[in-house]
């Protein structure tokens, strides 16, 4: 990489830190790009060169979750050794995650964006690290008996994916008013329960 390549990626970097920053003390809508040029010290080309409105900052920090994914949840999961503690551990570096690192306001903002019709949305990429980490979990229950046999497995990606968005949707609305750590518990354990082998 050469210099100015590097210049480029730490304006970005510095665009999306502060952004990120102001989008948290003072909530998404009441922060300009205006505003982001002025506390980067930047210009207006140099933010639309790297992003194309204040929603893509959103989606460059949702990307994270999905290295996440990669780097830290799966070194964890193979470290145990039944499927139960996995599927549970899953869920709660996830909730985790969002809670500490997006909070409502940035999820609320992201699933409003999801919305737009115009536009293919990002949470429906099956090659999301979240798919293919849910697939194997799946996968790997349905081979020790954990789970039950007659629904496939990517129905059962779907269900868990449905419940993932649901319950983030419902924390949102709710302002962040409750811990998803918490809550994730009695929601997916009724869900595992019901996937169960009896």
């Amino acid at each position: 990489m050469n210099k100015r390549q590097m210049q480029a990626l730490e304006t970005k970097r510095k665009i999306l830190q502060t952004a990120l920053a102001l989008f948290q003390e003072k909530g998404f809508s009441h922060v300009s790009v205006d505003e982001i040029i002025d506390k980067t010290n930047t210009s207006k080309g140099a933010f639309y060169n790297h992003f194309k409105s204040k929603h893509d900052i959103f989606f460059e920090k949702f990307k994270e979750i999905d290295q996440y994914y990669i780097d830290d949840v799966e070194p964890e999961l193979a470290k145990l050794q039944f499927i139960e503690q996995k599927l549970h551990k899953f869920f709660e570096m996830q909730m985790d995650f969002i809670d500490e690192h997006f909070g409502w306001d940035v999820t609320r903002t992201i699933y409003e964006h999801e919305l737009n019709v115009d536009k293919e949305s990002f949470f429906l990429n099956p090659n999301r690290p979240l798919y293919v980490v849910l697939t194997r979990l799946c996968d790997e229950a349905k081979e020790e008996g954990y789970f039950r046999q007659d629904i496939p497995t990517k129905s059962m990606v779907t269900v868990f994916a449905r419940t993932i968005r649901g319950m983030l949707y419902d924390w949102s609305i709710h302002q962040g008013s409750y811990s998803l750590t918490k809550e994730y518990k009695l929601l997916f354990h009724t869900v595992i329960a019901g996937l169960r082998q009896d």
